[in-house]
């Protein structure tokens, strides 16, 4: 232990220093102990008028499934023949949503450079799978399979039509053309 003058006069202080510290302490936890244990709670208690409401739950009915319409069919054909194939887009140009258009205006539409995949093979088939039919969109998945003779393969989009306006200006218009990769069909293996 060290015996200087400095190291005494340090010990010196923090001996005067300990009760004075724990008095405070000690203050320091009867105040909060008082608080805690007597404070007065100022809230006032919940009366059952006071609570809020109980709200019901809000049930979303599923849409019901529609029948797919014939003019819903004619305008998903007339879209392949027209704005897929890139043939006759003037009447393109008129059954599609502004999603499908993106902005552009009808001249840059007549350039044939637009958001939509082409498939520019000529079409054997294109038979239309329903995914899902509602009164105002349909869903389906479009097969395109060339005409025999030709050299690429079957490819998958998928498309939904919506039906825009009222009563007897109501139409169908194409709202998404999107490619879409068949699901792999995996091989059973062999034991």
């Amino acid at each position: 232990m060290s015996t200087t003058p400095a190291a005494l006069k340090s010990a010196h202080r923090m001996n005067r220093l300990v009760p004075w510290l724990s008095a405070l302490i000690l203050v320091a936890g009867i105040v909060a102990f008082t608080i805690v244990h007597f404070g007065t709670n100022t809230a006032k208690p919940l009366t059952p008028s006071a609570a809020a409401p109980v709200k019901h739950p809000t049930i979303v009915k599923p849409d019901k499934s529609a029948p797919v319409s014939k003019e819903a069919k004619v305008v998903a054909g007339r879209f392949i023949l027209t704005a897929v194939q890139r043939k006759h887009l003037d009447e393109a140009w008129k059954i599609v949503t502004p999603s499908i258009k993106q902005g552009q205006t009808h001249k840059q539409w007549m350039t044939g450079n637009i958001a939509v995949v082409p498939w520019l093979g000529k079409i054997g088939v294109a038979p239309l799978a329903v995914d899902y039919s509602l009164a105002r969109e349909v869903e389906f998945t479009v097969a395109l399979i060339p005409a025999k003779g030709e050299k690429t393969k079957p490819d998958y989009f998928v498309m939904v039509l919506k039906k825009v306006g009222n009563g007897t200006h109501a139409r169908w218009l194409v709202d998404q053309w999107v490619p879409r990769d068949p699901n792999p069909v995996h091989a059973n293996p062999v034991n």
